[in-house]
């Protein structure tokens, strides 16, 4: 398994001394649009729950991060997953924590990606229908 980190010792040090140091990436544009779209199943993480299925060293960066954010999510879909700290409730700011699973793939494949399953989905249904169609049709010709 593979596991993308995103902590950075060296973060930038924030302007003003009310804005604390977050040493993660923030999630914003079209990267944060991306993976919404790509990793729409989403709820908020118990660190501490006994059934938690976080491998141990996703977990280790996971535990550098909760004082900095107002909660803590997990986004994903099958064998996929990000988590990401959020800031705010009103307009919520997003950052990359640490990836597991398919952590490999780039934003451009994961854009590739989500334009296949668009793709496909679009077919499946056009097929389906039509598919209904000639079903219709063939039972009306042959008097069903």
């Amino acid at each position: 398994m593979f596991i993308e980190t995103y902590y950075d010792e060296r973060a930038p040090v924030p302007g003003s001394t009310s804005e604390p140091m977050i040493p993660f990436p923030e999630l914003f544009g079209e990267e944060l649009t991306v993976w919404r779209e790509y990793l729409p199943m989403r709820r908020e993480i118990n660190l501490y729950s006994r059934f938690n299925t976080i491998p141990h060293p996703a977990f280790a960066e996971i535990e550098k991060a909760p004082r900095l954010f107002d909660r803590i999510e997990i986004w994903s879909r099958v064998d996929d997953p990000m988590v990401v700290g959020v800031m705010g409730e009103e307009k919520p700011r997003y950052f990359s924590i640490v990836r597991w699973g398919d952590a490999k793939l780039t934003l451009a494949q994961v854009k590739r990606r989500l334009w296949v399953e668009k793709w496909l989905l679009l077919l499946t249904a056009t097929g389906g229908i039509m598919g209904f169609l000639v079903m219709t049709l063939a039972t009306r010709a042959y008097g069903g």
